[in-house]
């Protein structure tokens, strides 16, 4: 069951506002912004309460636009908070974030976040862009009041807008009509809309101003748990110029390639309190049951003894710990992701007389890393790859490329991306080996980077199938325009079916139009069994994105289920 505190914030998540804007060039700009909350909570009769204040520069900046849709970025700039008038981190709130718009319903469609926040962070943010949500109102007829139904994190209301006489648009919300089923709120009766009463001026870019007061009341079916927040808000736009440094201006139009604020930068921890010495430290850890030890703790102790992550290698090379023991090892040291775990995981993939099975859960412990790489550390893991041999150690240098390839995937976007990427193409162009031309291939797949994508394409039209396949595979994880129409005119000229597939899949990863769609649907209902699958997954994909293919696709796959039961 959800926590009072987190309804509360979920609440006062919900009534944070942000206008939105028509994505054009000229209508970047920031405003005033401060929201004053009042939360009072009952629960099992004992009552508690607070007092919130939020203020700052709320941005708002068009981005990438495309005849479907467009992104738009979001940053409150120089936050403050303030709980029970007590100043509090406001870090969080000045994480830039991108929404992705249907350009025909102004319904959101996607996120995007410049930093690893947590979950519950991202809704904070999402919430702020949700409450106020005022596109739609640029081409909405006023004349008459209109009534409308919208969400938030809370749930779906109904909302109705009129306008004033001097132009400006009346909001009030009306009542709840469902809930979410990721709000959580299955033991709540349905939110109470107390009051809700705003004003906003809009001009052609959108919010000019907004004032208005809120009280939303969540209350438990037993009556054992309430909870009331009222707010009061308001916003201005403020014709000051935005400084040039401020982040959300420096970030690419494409929001899926701004760099991440890492997790360490955002929640950093307090100081680690090491054991006395290395041995100590290998002493406590044989002294546990690894493999049960819960992962917090696990964590904790990794985290405070780091810097003697080094001595790991010993007791991996002796083999001392139980194999899921150091299954389990490997994973946490990869979480841990300082400079010694990095160290400690390449020195343990580069030592030759360490079981293969423990250097490849190395490569998977590398996996999780959201900090750069010491650039000797990937020289090396490069170098290594290189070598030809056979067996284990091709297996071996194949993984580690694709690894790579999953680490600049985490950070794209830095300079460390950028670099990683440049070199596994380099390696590409230089290698003649088609093992080793596959798993590049997927290793570049694997970063994401669409910049890499012309060098990719060339392998569409390679004469071995496998390589087809892969260059369709990597060109499928980065959706774009430009690979789409790569995967499409091959398509058109492939004759191997297992590469057909593998096309129809990469291009399902796409947002495509109907007569693309109708393309799939053919394709659907090809005799190749491989072939048809693939369409159906490809159509299955666009589903996300259109769900009124579901009846046809439903109706499809129906179809065949007859079909092939008829054949029996």
């Amino acid at each position: 069951m959800m926590t009072t505190m987190t309804i509360a914030r979920f609440l006062l998540a919900c009534a944070l506002p942000l206008g939105s804007l028509q994505a054009q060039t000229q209508c970047t700009f920031w405003g005033d912004f401060k929201t004053v909350a009042e939360t009072n909570m009952l629960t099992l009769n004992q009552p508690s309460s607070n007092h919130l204040t939020l203020d700052g520069q709320l941005m708002y900046r068009p981005l990438m636009r495309t005849e479907k849709y467009y992104w738009l970025g979001l940053q409150l700039v120089k936050p403050t908070l303030r709980l029970d008038q007590q100043a509090v981190e406001a870090t969080l709130y000045s994480v830039p974030f991108a929404v992705k718009i249907h350009a025909q319903t102004k319904q959101l469609m996607a996120h995007h976040f410049a930093g690893k926040l947590k979950s519950a962070d991202q809704q904070k943010l999402l919430a702020i862009y949700q409450s106020l949500h005022s596109e739609h109102l640029q081409s909405l007829d006023l004349s008459v009041p209109s009534t409308l139904q919208e969400q938030d994190n809370l749930g779906q209301y109904q909302v109705t807008y009129s306008r004033n006489a001097d132009h400006s648009i009346h909001r009030a919300k009306q009542a709840y009509l469902s809930t979410k089923a990721s709000a959580n709120l299955l033991e709540f009766r349905l939110p109470q809309v107390r009051a809700d009463q705003f004003t906003l001026t809009l001009d052609k870019c959108g919010l000019t101003r907004l004032s208005g007061q809120n009280h939303t009341r969540v209350e438990s079916k037993q009556g054992d748990i309430r909870i009331d927040v009222k707010q009061d808000i308001q916003f201005r736009y403020n014709p000051a110029p935005i400084p040039a440094t401020t982040l959300l201006l420096t970030l690419e139009d494409d929001p899926t390639l701004w760099p991440q604020l890492s997790e360490a930068q955002l929640y950093p921890r307090p100081p680690a309190q090491p054991l006395k010495d290395a041995q100590q430290f290998v002493a406590l850890l044989h002294s546990q049951d690894i493999s049960t030890l819960s992962s917090d703790a696990l964590a904790q102790l990794l985290y405070d003894n780091q810097i003697y992550l080094g001595a790991l290698k010993a007791v991996i090379k002796s083999q001392s710990l139980s194999d899921q023991a150091l299954k389990r090892l490997f994973m946490m040291v990869g979480k841990n992701d300082s400079i010694y775990a990095h160290q400690l995981l390449v020195d343990v993939y580069l030592d030759p007389e360490i079981q293969g099975k423990q250097r490849f859960r190395s490569l998977m412990g590398l996996k999780y890393a959201q900090q750069p790489l010491n650039p000797e550390l990937v020289d090396l893991v490069m170098e290594s790859a290189r070598q030809t041999g056979n067996g284990e150690q091709r297996r071996l240098s194949n993984s580690a490329m694709m690894v790579l390839g999953v680490i600049a995937h985490n950070q794209q976007g830095s300079e460390f991306a950028s670099d990683v990427t440049q070199r596994l193409t380099q390696q590409l162009r230089q290698t003649s080996h088609s093992h080793r031309q596959v798993s590049l291939l997927a290793a570049l797949g694997n970063s994401g980077d669409a910049s890499q994508q012309q060098h990719i394409a060339p392998f569409l039209q390679a004469s071995a199938p496998r390589l087809r396949q892969q260059a369709a595979e990597s060109l499928g994880k980065m959706p774009n325009p430009q690979s789409l129409d790569y995967l499409t005119t091959q398509l058109t000229q492939e004759q191997d079916q297992e590469t057909q597939a593998a096309l129809l899949k990469a291009i399902g990863n796409n947002e495509l139009t109907s007569k693309q769609v109708d393309g799939l649907f053919s394709y659907s209902q090809s005799q190749p069994q491989t072939v048809r699958l693939a369409a159906v997954a490809a159509l299955a994909q666009q589903t996300k994105t259109n769900p009124a293919l579901k009846p046809r696709l439903k109706a499809l796959v129906k179809k065949k289920k007859i079909s092939k039961s008829c054949a029996r």
